[in-house]
């Protein structure tokens, strides 16, 4: 994540948290990237993302060692630009 893109999570509540989490995840993003970007907790970010989760908005995508990445979930009914032709 860049610098100027650093927010405290003091500053801002659970929804801009999300809003923020769900743009970041456009691409694949670490949890710790994201824990960090924020300024939250380990477990405070894991809960996040859990409850985008079991909302259906991300998901993991790979782990790497220790490293969970994350990837934000596609609509149903999408599927990639290309698929199937």
């Amino acid at each position: 994540m860049r610098e100027d893109a650093l927010l405290d999570c003091r500053r801002f509540g659970p929804k801009e948290r999300r809003r923020y989490v769900l743009a970041a995840l456009e691409r694949p993003c670490t949890q710790s990237e994201l824990r960090d970007a924020l300024g939250m907790s380990n477990s405070g970010i894991l809960n996040l993302l859990r409850r985008l989760e079991r909302d259906g908005l991300a998901r993991p995508a790979e782990r790497v060692a220790w490293t969970r990445v994350w990837e934000r979930t596609r609509p149903e009914g999408r599927s990639p630009a290309g698929a199937g032709q």
